[in-house]
């Protein structure tokens, strides 16, 4: 494990402000360690690599996630309670958005 739950959580508030702008921290419900989680998008898709997972609070009591990679301990996708998954990119200023996948 390279990274603690509170460095995880630490990243996971920046990179949700930089999405949200309006990130409320208390949404965040859980920071969990994946020893073996499979990639579903990006460079590493379909490699098993261990992460982090955050959960937050959604609309209607449903919960979405953030991955992170623990080893650069950069996000790799946001995936909402419907599923659906979206990758995450940095900007030139090092800010994070949502990109086209």
């Amino acid at each position: 494990m390279n990274h603690t739950k509170q460095q995880i959580r630490e990243i996971a508030i920046k990179v949700l402000n930089d999405i949200e702008n309006t990130f409320n921290v208390d949404k965040i419900e859980n920071v969990f360690y994946i020893e073996n989680e499979e990639i579903y998008e990006g460079v590493n898709k379909g490699k098993i690599m261990p992460c982090w997972g955050v959960s937050i609070i959604a609309i209607c009591d449903n919960a979405d996630y953030l991955t992170i990679l623990d080893e650069t301990g950069e996000p790799l996708y946001y995936q909402n309670f419907n599923t659906i998954i979206y990758g995450i990119d940095k900007d030139a200023n090092g800010k994070y958005f949502i990109k086209d996948v």
